[in-house]
C-alpha cells in the first residue's frame, strides 16, 4: 500500500518537472495535503473557477486564492482531502506537460525503479528541447549496466578505477544501451588519482537525448526493473 508520504513525494516530483513554484505540506486529514502553487498558462485549470475545473476532473479540493484570480501568476492553496485526490492532481498536472517534460519525468521514474537516483534536466539547443541525464559515477553506471542485462562476468573482469578499463566499460555500456533501442553516445571521463578525492572516481558522460530516445530508454529501464524487481524490494 502506498503511504501518504510516498504519495506526497510523487506529487512533488511531478511539480518539479512541471517547473512550478510550489510547497506541499501535510493536510488537515491524514492522507491529504495542502498544496501552494502558482497559476500557469500551461495548466488552464489554475485560472478562473479552479474549484469547478477540479470538480469537472473528479477532484474535490478546497481552493484559496492568495491574490485575485485575474492576476498574472497568482498563487493558489489547494487543500486535498485524501490520497486519491493527491494522485489525481499529479495526473492532471502531467496532462499539461510538454513532450520534453513528459520524457524527463518518465526517465527519472525509470532510473529510480532500477535504484539510480538522479534529476533529469532539459536543455534547450536552438529550437530543440533535449534530455540531459548527466554524469554517472562508477556505482551508478555499473547499476545501469547490470539492470540492462550487461554481462556480469565482463564487469567483474575489469577495474573501473583504471582509466583504460573504464574506457572499455563505457564501450560495453554503450552497446548494452544501444541493444535496447535508443542510439545513445557516451564517453568515459577519467579522474586522475590526485583529483579523485575532490571529484570522485571515473565517470560516464552521456550525450543529450532527443525525446524519442529518452522514451525508448525509459521503456527499456522499466522492462529491466520488472525483470529484476523494484530496487526497494531487492535483497
Amino acid at each position: 500500500m502506498t503511504t501518504p508520504m510516498a504519495t506526497a513525494r510523487a506529487l512533488r516530483l511531478v511539480l518539479e518537472y512541471a517547473g512550478l513554484d510550489f510547497e506541499v505540506e501535510e493536510g488537515p486529514v491524514p492522507g491529504g495535503c495542502r498544496l501552494r502553487l502558482a497559476a500557469s498558462v500551461a495548466h488552464p485549470w489554475t485560472h478562473g473557477d479552479v474549484r469547478a475545473h477540479l470538480l469537472a476532473e473528479g477532484i474535490t479540493a478546497d481552493v484559496e486564492h492568495l491574490a485575485p484570480a485575474s492576476s498574472p501568476g497568482h498563487e493558489l492553496i489547494l487543500t486535498l482531502p485524501s490520497k486519491p485526490e493527491v494522485r489525481a492532481i499529479g495526473r492532471l498536472l502531467e496532462t499539461g506537460f510538454a513532450e520534453a517534460q513528459n520524457a524527463a519525468l518518465h526517465l527519472h521514474r525509470a532510473f529510480a525503479r532500477l535504484g539510480v537516483e538522479r534529476h533529469v534536466d532539459i536543455q534547450t539547443v536552438g529550437s530543440l528541447s533535449l534530455i540531459d541525464i548527466g554524469l554517472f559515477d562508477t556505482d551508478a553506471a555499473a547499476l545501469l549496466y547490470r539492470g540492462l542485462g550487461g554481462d556480469e562476468s565482463a564487469l567483474c573482469a575489469i577495474d573501473l578505477g583504471d582509466w583504460h578499463d573504464h574506457e572499455r566499460f563505457a564501450q560495453k555500456l554503450e552497446r548494452v544501451i544501444s541493444a535496447t533501442g535508443p542510439v545513445l553516445l557516451l564517453e568515459s571521463v577519467p579522474t586522475c588519482g590526485h583529483c579523485r578525492g575532490g571529484h570522485g572516481g571515473n565517470r560516464i558522460r552521456f550525450d543529450y537525448l532527443d525525446v524519442d530516445d529518452a522514451l525508448l530508454l525509459s521503456d527499456a529501464l522499466f522492462r529491466a526493473a520488472v525483470a529484476v524487481g523494484p530496487a526497494e524490494e531487492r535483497p
